[in-house]
């Protein structure tokens, strides 16, 4: 099995026909097939079906989708730090954060990064915690820094660590309606919006905070994981939202977003590096994490 094979059968499963593999790779039609085919023959599987409407992969193609995307990542990694240590500079970083994480550590971690790495290329990408584990898996990110709880349910093929906690607040326009509102309660019939996606540990633990306040759970909500939407939102809409005060501080303020002054107290939230096991970091991945725990500590 050799690594063209690979980038040309990810290329076929992305772009959905051969024709389109073959057009995004420079080759004609006949050499993806016959690509393809090779594959086939090697794994002893079909790895795509073919219909007037382009190409799907079988569930055998699904797994080897996966598999050979770590590969192909884990090759150019390699080549990455190869070239990294060969010039004496350079390399490649991809991280995973999330919104509430960007604002909290993200433009310490980078400056200081930038400073010591100034010709190292950087890729930051917003992702909720379900999205930067599949990213994670795929070996199309390095390492991520995500919201987490004490009962989030960690993947068998991640290693885990705390490195800061952060407060909560509970934020609405100004002018909003229940602005002067000094209760939880109070606010349990307006719309929330929450940064999270459907059913994963933020929002289950929305859910149990009302609930241990003796309240159902509010049965308005929006989640929104991108942080300019959720702001736009927040500002022009009457909905309440629950964000970290480093975002409410950096990208809320400003838009005449306020503080709602409630007597209840909110469960902080817990900020993880995550990486894949048995995976080291590259040397450039490795010294931006450093400058990451670095500012969770200040």
């Amino acid at each position: 099995m050799k690594l063209r094979q690979l980038r040309v059968f990810l290329s076929v499963a992305e772009q959905g026909s051969l024709h389109g593999a073959a057009r995004a790779l420079c080759l004609t039609q006949p050499a993806v097939t016959v690509t393809i085919r090779e594959l086939e023959k090697t794994l002893g599987v079909p790895l795509v079906v073919r219909s007037v409407n382009g190409v799907a992969l079988t569930e055998y193609g699904v797994l080897f989708q996966r598999r050979a995307r770590m590969l192909v990542n884990d090759v150019r990694h390699i080549h990455e730090e190869l070239s990294a240590m060969l010039n004496g500079a350079g390399g490649e970083v991809a991280v995973s954060v999330s919104s509430a994480v960007a604002c909290a550590l993200l433009p310490e971690a980078f400056a200081q990064f930038r400073a010591q790495n100034p010709d190292t290329s950087v890729t930051v990408r917003e992702l909720s915690l379900p999205a930067a584990l599949r990213a994670l898996r795929d070996g199309d990110t390095d390492f991520a820094v995500a919201m987490g709880t004490a009962d989030t349910q960690w993947p068998d093929f991640v290693e885990q660590r705390k490195i800061m906690s952060v407060p909560l607040l509970v934020v609405a326009r100004q002018g909003h309606p229940l602005a002067q509102a000094r209760s939880i309660s109070k606010l349990h019939g307006a719309e929330w919006l929450l940064p999270c996606e459907p059913g994963d540990d933020i929002d289950k633990g929305f859910s149990a905070y009302f609930h241990s306040l003796g309240l159902s759970a509010p049965s308005r909500i929006m989640r929104c994981q991108a942080l300019a939407p959720a702001v736009a939102l927040i500002a022009k809409t009457d909905v309440i939202c629950v964000a970290t005060q480093q975002t409410f501080q950096l990208e809320m303020k400003r838009r005449r977003i306020r503080e709602l002054k409630i007597h209840e107290s909110l469960p902080d939230m817990d900020v993880y590096v995550v990486q894949r096991q048995e995976r080291p970091l590259t040397s450039a991945a490795s010294r931006f994490l450093s400058c990451v725990e670095e500012a969770a500590m200040r």
